[in-house]
C-alpha cells in the first residue's frame, strides 16, 4: 500500500472530523426537523435518540428523509407513554426493533448499552437494595393488578417507560461495552443516580449520554466529574446533539493539538484515531490523549503511539 504523505493525512484527518460516527439526539418531544437537519448536514454512520421522542406520527414516517442516509437507534423516555399515540408511533413504527432499552447492539463501532424509561419508586427506588423491590419485573406487576387496571392485556401504558430490576439486571451482567446511553442522567447530576454509575462501571463504558433533563453538560469540562472517574458524562438537551468521536481541535479549545501529533495518530490508528484521542486513559490520569497532549503533554502522547506503531505495550 502506498505510504501515507502528511497531506493525505491532513486529509482524511479533516474527513474524519467532519462525519462522525455517532450522533446522539436529546429528547425531541415531537419535534424531528434538528434530527433531520443535523443528519443531512453531517451524515453521521448512526444515530441514537435519547428518549421522549413523542413522534407525531410514526418514527419512521418522521425520519423517512434520512433512513437512507444513516441508521436510527433510540431508547424511549417517560413522556413516550404519555398517550396511546406517544406508544403506538414509536413501538408501533417500522423502527420499533432498533430500541436499545435492556440491550447492547455494536452500532458503527461501538458496543452501545441502553436503559430507556425512568425509576418510578412505586416499582424500584435505586436508592435501596434492589432486592427490596416491590416488583422485580414487569410480569410480577401485571400478576399484581386488577384486570380493569390493565391496558392491552398487560402492566398500565404509564409503567411501560419504568425501569424494572430485571431489565437493569440483565444489562448488569452483559458483557462489556463501550458506550452506555440513558434517559435517567448519572449521579454527577443533581437529579442523577448511583444505579446509573453503578451500571456503566460494571459494563467497562467510558462514555455516559443521556437525556431527560433539557440540558447539554458536558460533566468533566463543568467541574462536576473528576478527571479520574471511570467514564466521562455528557449530556444533550432537547434539541441538540453531541457527535461523536468528538473533533479534538474543538475538544480542547485555545490550546490546539498539534498537526504532527494528529498525523502521527492517523498514521498509526488510521480511522480509530478520533475516537482514541478523544477516549479517556488511564496512563493520562483518566485526561483523553487530545486534552493531554493540549495541556503540554504531547510528548508522552506521542511516545503511546509510538508504542503501539512498533508493537509496545501501552
Amino acid at each position: 500500500m502506498k505510504p501515507l504523505i502528511p497531506s493525505d493525512l491532513h486529509a482524511r484527518s479533516e474527513h474524519n472530523q467532519s462525519k462522525p460516527r455517532l450522533m446522539f439526539f436529546g429528547d425531541p418531544h415531537g419535534d424531528l426537523d434538528p434530527v433531520i437537519a443535523a443528519v443531512e448536514r453531517f451524515q453521521p454512520e448512526a444515530i441514537v435518540l435519547l428518549g421522549d421522542i413523542q413522534a407525531r406520527q410514526p418514527l419512521h414516517v418522521e425520519l423517512r428523509p434520512v433512513l437512507d442516509l444513516t441508521e436510527v437507534w433510540f431508547i424511549h423516555g417517560n413522556h413516550d407513554t404519555d398517550s396511546d399515540a406517544d406508544y403506538d408511533n414509536l413501538w408501533g413504527s417500522e423502527l420499533a426493533d432498533r430500541n436499545l432499552h435492556g440491550r447492547i447492539v455494536e452500532i458503527a463501532g461501538y458496543k452501545v448499552a441502553g436503559l430507556g424509561g425512568i425509576f418510578r419508586s412505586k416499582i424500584w427506588d435505586p436508592r435501596q437494595p434492589i432486592k427490596e423491590a416491590s416488583f422485580a419485573s414487569a410480569d410480577t406487576l401485571h400478576r399484581s393488578m386488577r384486570p380493569e387496571e390493565r391496558w392491552r392485556g398487560g402492566v398500565g401504558r404509564r409503567h411501560r417507560s419504568t425501569i424494572f430490576p430485571d431489565v437493569y439486571l440483565q444489562l448488569l451482567r452483559s458483557p462489556p461495552a463501550d458506550i452506555l446511553v440513558t434517559h435517567e442522567a448519572p449521579a454527577a447530576h443533581p437529579h442523577g443516580w448511583q444505579a446509573i454509575d453503578e451500571l456503566a462501571e460494571t459494563l467497562g463504558v467510558q462514555l455516559v449520554i443521556h437525556g431527560h433533563h433539557h440540558q447539554s453538560i458536558d460533566y468533566l469540562a463543568e467541574g462536576m466529574q473528576s478527571a479520574a472517574a471511570p467514564f466521562r458524562a455528557f449530556g444533550v438537551d432537547m434539541g441538540s446533539h453531541l457527535a461523536w468521536p468528538r473533533n479534538p481541535q474543538k475538544e480542547t479549545g485555545s490550546e490546539v493539538l498539534p498537526q504532527d501529533l494528529l498525523d502521527l495518530a492517523m498514521q498509526v490508528l488510521g480511522a480509530e484515531a478520533p475516537a482514541w484521542l478523544d477516549k479517556p486513559h488511564k496512563l493520562l490520569d483518566g485526561q483523553t490523549p487530545a486534552a493531554f497532549a493540549a495541556g503540554g503533554g504531547s510528548e508522552k502522547v506521542r511516545s503511546m503511539l509510538n508504542a503501539i506503531q512498533y508493537g509496545g505495550v501501552v
